[in-house]
């Protein structure tokens, strides 16, 4: 019925809690105890037929309302109870969800809310090997209306009295392909109703079922499977190959297959799979510690063009750092007052998908301690609070854009390019420290960029780094106005370059020294990388707070860095991110110094690492706070 390469969304990437993993060959049922809820049928059922669960529109344009039957266990007063949906086969062009009543009825008398669903059908019979848009666009529209039948159980949870962290879903036939796209597409729903839930399942159970091996990943769920070793329309060897992708990325699985049967099991063969089926919904959803999978725990990615809130000490502003990871595209995320137009600057940028990208940003706190960040595409959001400015310490104006050459009539005419002409100027307050995010993008190679006075030779520090051509970086960075207001922005290679000033800081709050290099882990030439683990001291100031740029060069694999105390326990947030080998990667943090003058540095995959300070706050100008996450979407609030 299948073969690979028809799914349409990736699996989510990052976070995964792996599950243990379970394979049995044999398809004999499981000794379970007697009257034990969720293992044997003690409650009559009601039936509810015909709820709508959600609306779509049909192959042909037309629109159609999504039915299930809702079977609950008669008389029972839990108030969090576990779901099941079921989904009928029929090669997604016959069939209704009155022909499926056998495994809604079971779960239902064993204590679980369950559903038979109707969902959208093709004009055509789906057979093996599916090679055609219209085969593909039937078997997405069906795995839609599934995942928007979990979305409903969610969205309806208090009024059904179930647990949105407990829900499970199988079928058989087109119906089991179903349930295992919705297992393998952990949290990646396609459109349908109620896109504020999740669509993130505990299991699948697969009567005679497959998917694409390639779209399994680590966050998804796994199954069990019930299969013919004949079957040739759903092929045995794909239900196999789906098998294999879900226990290599460490899911929980089941494996029962039965010799000599084809794709229709034999009455006896559907008889002897309850049992071990019941047991296996009642270990991986009814009694699992939650999260029973890897996504369950997760929230859903902010859809593109979304308004974030997160929420601190009131009329303040704040340093934070913001991370946005598994991003659907190139894009960018802005920090903004709540409600304001966005687009007039960046915080930070990402220029490809799936990418993890951590930058520094101050944020302007309203009198209910609200600020807002912005994202152009849909990503996951952290905010990492690193501490205030005092009052009167910072002016923090309206985000203007100070450089963009880019734009016709741009100070250099174009990309800034390497040699003697490789500065940019751009002009603000006379005499005066800015804190600006500074862009590169459209690069030609590795290089880095720096700011500087436009008279100082370039090369001592650098505040973005980029690793290859074509890229888009960004960070916060201080810079010095001198006397005439002109500061200047040096590039190693050929770049377009862009400033947004943040605001000022006032006057002996920031003691801008020239930019030095407190670590270097590359020295002696050829020194090894720092191995992932390891936690590096760093001195300055004794008792004083820095701004420091952190550069990890080299990386060996995705991971982060974080400024700790030294002594203190890593993990709790970052201060930068990789997510690949081979990368260089450059950010900003305020970093306090204890009293012998330390700071640490905890790397978690082996890299290089530098540091360069480029100044230190006046005593009474920022309060350094224990970093505090203040905002991380994939984490999933309480049901």
């Amino acid at each position: 019925m299948l073969r690979q390469g028809w799914r349409t969304t990736a699996a989510a990437l990052l976070g995964a809690t792996v599950a243990v993993m379970t394979v049995a060959m044999s398809g004999s049922p499981m000794p379970v105890a007697a009257a034990t809820r969720y293992l044997d049928a003690t409650f009559a059922i009601d039936v509810q037929r015909d709820v709508v669960y959600g609306t779509a529109v049909n192959i042909d344009g037309t629109p159609i309302t999504l039915t299930l039957d809702l079977y609950t266990p008669r008389g029972d007063t839990l108030a969090k109870r576990p779901v099941f949906v079921y989904a009928h086969g029929g090669y997604f062009v016959i069939g209704d969800k009155s022909e499926a009543t056998a495994w809604a009825t079971r779960m239902a008398q064993r204590g679980y809310v369950a559903a038979s669903i109707n969902y959208r059908l093709g004009p055509e019979a789906v057979l093996a090997p599916v090679d055609s848009p219209l085969e593909v666009q039937v078997i997405n529209n069906a795995r839609a209306d599934m995942q928007t039948a979990v979305r409903w159980f969610r969205a309806n949870a208090a009024s059904l009295r179930i647990d949105a962290d407990r829900l499970a879903v199988g079928g058989v036939s087109a119906g089991a392909v179903t349930a295992l796209g919705v297992a393998i597409n952990a949290d990646e729903p396609l459109p349908g109703d109620h896109a504020e839930q999740s669509s993130a399942v505990c299991t699948a159970l697969s009567i005679s079922g497959a998917n694409d091996p390639t779209a399994v990943g680590p966050d998804d769920a796994g199954a069990i499977f019930h299969h013919g070793a004949i079957d040739t329309v759903v092929p045995y060897r794909q239900a196999a190959q789906t098998r294999d992708a879900m226990t290599g990325n460490g899911l929980a699985v089941q494996w029962n297959e039965y010799a000599g049967e084809g794709h229709s099991l034999t009455q006896a063969t559907l008889a002897s799979i309850v049992q071990p089926t019941v047991q296996w919904m009642y270990d991986r959803v009814a009694t699992a510690p939650f999260p029973c999978s890897p996504a369950m725990g997760r929230g859903r990615r902010v859809a593109a063009g979304t308004q974030t809130p997160f929420t601190a000490l009131a009329d303040r502003s704040a340093v934070v750092s913001l991370v946005a990871v598994d991003n659907d595209s190139a894009g960018f995320v802005q920090a903004l007052p709540c409600g304001s137009v966005a687009g007039g600057s960046s915080n930070l940028n990402s220029d490809a998908p799936r990418q993890v990208r951590a930058a520094l940003a101050v944020v302007q706190l309203d009198a209910a301690g609200r600020s807002c960040l912005f994202n152009q595409v849909r990503s996951h959001l952290v905010v990492d609070l690193q501490g205030y400015f005092a009052s009167g310490m910072f002016d923090d104006t309206v985000d203007t854009r100070l450089l963009d050459t880019r734009l016709p009539g741009a100070v250099t005419g174009g990309a800034v390019k390497p040699g003697d002409d490789s500065r940019a100027r751009f002009t603000g307050r006379a005499n005066s420290t800015a804190v600006v995010s500074l862009v590169m993008t459209d690069t030609t190679g590795p290089g880095y960029a720096q700011l500087l006075a436009c008279g100082d030779t370039a090369g001592a520090a650098s505040n973005l780094n980029a690793d290859r051509a074509g890229q888009t970086r960004a960070g916060l960075a201080f810079v010095r106005f001198d006397a005439v207001g002109e500061a200047c922005v040096y590039t190693q290679r050929s770049a377009h370059l862009l400033v947004d000033l943040q605001g000022y800081m006032a006057d002996g709050s920031f003691d801008d020294i020239v930019d030095a290099r407190l670590l270097d882990s590359r020295m002696p030439a050829g020194a090894s990388l720092l191995r992932g683990g390891t936690v590096t001291e760093v001195r300055g100031r004794a008792n004083t707070s820095a701004v420091v740029s952190i550069i990890a060069t080299e990386t060996a694999g995705a991971g982060y860095v974080q400024v700790l105390a030294c002594g203190t326990s890593p993990g709790a947030s970052s201060n930068l991110n990789a997510d690949a080998a081979g990368q260089t990667v450059a950010g900003l943090a305020f970093v306090e110094f204890d009293a012998q003058g330390r700071v640490c540095l905890f790397n978690q995959t082996a890299t290089h690492l530098v540091v360069d300070v480029q100044g230190y706050l006046a005593p009474a100008a920022f309060v350094d706070v224990t970093d505090t996450r203040l905002l991380d979407t994939r984490v999933r609030g309480p049901s």
